[in-house]
């Protein structure tokens, strides 16, 4: 078995079940991302050219991994999906389609140094991240609870009808951006992180901002930096 995706199957012990058919069919491959990739995430390209890159098929779905090893020599990397964007909402902005036909979306992260990092990092703890077949439009089942919030305290919801959710945490935080402005908040009933405020007239836990993102391109160079600064890259621009 290829030693990339060996150490991701230990790592994501529960993500592959005894009965899946699972076909590792090119070890280190050549990635062609598009010119439009390169100049709208100049650091997530640097990344991506620098990872070695291991084509896997589990059960006729097709995923990407990327691996890199970090400054402890460590193994770590994401599992992508592949889809085809026939299989994508109408509503995903540009720049997430672009994202999503060259690299795919993280369905899982391994070996992520979050003990080791100062940051929050965008791929802790999450059910996916940027997967085009699993965002969805607006709160979800969080409708309820947002109207009730903003009653007892008083707020005017915001309208979140143009929101689409494009990364799920497991306990139920949503990061969205808004299909017009293209901006990036956090919805959480529950949290205590640092990279986040509150935001302006609305209840506590429902709608942040965060604090170095404002639109879907922040959001992506800004996870890209959090895991380059724990892989020996070169060229990127930690700003």
């Amino acid at each position: 078995m290829n030693n990339d995706f060996e150490t991701f199957a230990n790592e994501i012990p529960w993500f592959i079940e005894a009965t899946d058919k699972v076909r590792v069919s090119k070890n280190d491959v050549e990635l062609e991302t598009s010119q439009k990739f390169k100049d709208l995430f100049p650091n997530l390209s640097i990344m991506i050219e620098k990872a070695r890159k291991t084509v896997v098929t589990i059960n006729d779905q097709n995923y990407t991994l990327f691996a890199w090893d970090d400054l402890e020599g460590t193994m770590c990397g994401w599992l992508c999906k592949m889809e085809d964007e026939a299989s994508f909402p109408s509503e995903l902005i540009e720049e997430h389609k672009i994202l999503l036909t060259n690299i795919g979306g993280i369905q899982e992260s391994f070996n992520d140094f979050e003990e080791f990092s100062d940051a929050e990092l965008f791929t802790d703890n999450q059910n996916f991240l940027f997967i085009g077949s699993e965002c969805k439009k607006g709160l979800g089942d969080w409708n309820d609870y947002y109207s009730e919030c903003c009653e007892e305290e008083g707020h005017k919801e915001i309208d979140y009808s143009n929101m689409v959710s494009f990364v799920n945490e497991a306990n139920g935080t949503l990061t969205l951006y808004d299909t017009t402005t293209k901006k990036v908040l956090l919805f959480s009933h529950d949290h205590c992180f640092e990279n986040v405020v509150c935001h302006e007239n609305q209840p506590e836990y429902t709608f942040h901002k965060f604090k170095d993102v404002d639109n879907f391109v922040d959001y992506v160079e800004q996870l890209a930096r959090q895991w380059s600064s724990h892989i020996p890259l070169k060229g990127l621009f930690f700003l």
